[in-house]
C-alpha cells in the first residue's frame, strides 16, 4: 500500500480547482441552438396569444421568470428601461412567466409597470423547451432566430452585459435577417 505524507486537502485542491474552472463558463453561453424553439403562449391576462415568430426580424429577449424570484425582481427595471430605449430599433422583451399563481403575475407586473409582452407557460412546456434550469434564465435571440446569448441568474455585473449583447445585435444589418 502507498501512503503520502501529504495533506488530504493538497490531493483534493487539484480536482477542486478543475471542478470550479468547468464550473466558471456556466452562466453565459449555456443554451445556444441553431434556432430558437418556437412557441405560442397565451397573454399573462389569457386574452392574446405570443407566438416568438411574430418578432421574426426583430432582436428578442426572452426571459422566463416568476414574481417570487428575487434576481427577476432586479432584472425587469432593467428590461423594461432596454425595452423603451431600444424598441423603436427593433428590439422586443418576451418575458414568459411560471407561477403556478397567474394573479401573482399579474399582481407582479402591476407592481413593476411592465409593458412589454408577458406570456405564461402554466404547463412549463416552452421552460422545457429552452432547457430552463433556474429563474431568471434568458436567452437573446438574433434577427434571423438564433439564440445568440443565454444565462442562468441575474446581477448587476448581468446588466451591462446584457445591454451590450442587445446594442450589439441591433447593430447588425437588418438585412441579415434574410
Amino acid at each position: 500500500m502507498i501512503y503520502s505524507n501529504k495533506p488530504r486537502t493538497c490531493r483534493l485542491l487539484p480536482a477542486l480547482i478543475t471542478a470550479l474552472l468547468l464550473l466558471g463558463g456556466c452562466g453565459e453561453q449555456r443554451f445556444l441552438a441553431p434556432d430558437a424553439p418556437q412557441f405560442s403562449l397565451p397573454d399573462l391576462t389569457g386574452g392574446e396569444t405570443i407566438t416568438l415568430d411574430d418578432y421574426r426580424g426583430d432582436v428578442v429577449y426572452v426571459s422566463f421568470w416568476a414574481s417570487w424570484c428575487v434576481p427577476c425582481r432586479e432584472e425587469m427595471p432593467l428590461l423594461a428601461s432596454l425595452w423603451q430605449s431600444h424598441r423603436d430599433e427593433g428590439f422586443q422583451v418576451i418575458a414568459i412567466n411560471v407561477d403556478e399563481d397567474p394573479a401573482a403575475a399579474r399582481q407582479f407586473a402591476r407592481d413593476h409597470g411592465l409593458e412589454f409582452p408577458l406570456a405564461r407557460d402554466a404547463d412549463r412546456s416552452v421552460s422545457k423547451l429552452y432547457r430552463v434550469a433556474g429563474y431568471p434564465s434568458h436567452y437573446l435571440v438574433d434577427r434571423r432566430g438564433k439564440v445568440r446569448f443565454s444565462a442562468l441568474g441575474f446581477t448587476e455585473a448581468d446588466a451591462l452585459a446584457v445591454t451590450q449583447e442587445v446594442e450589439t445585435l441591433l447593430a447588425e444589418p437588418v438585412d441579415t435577417a434574410n
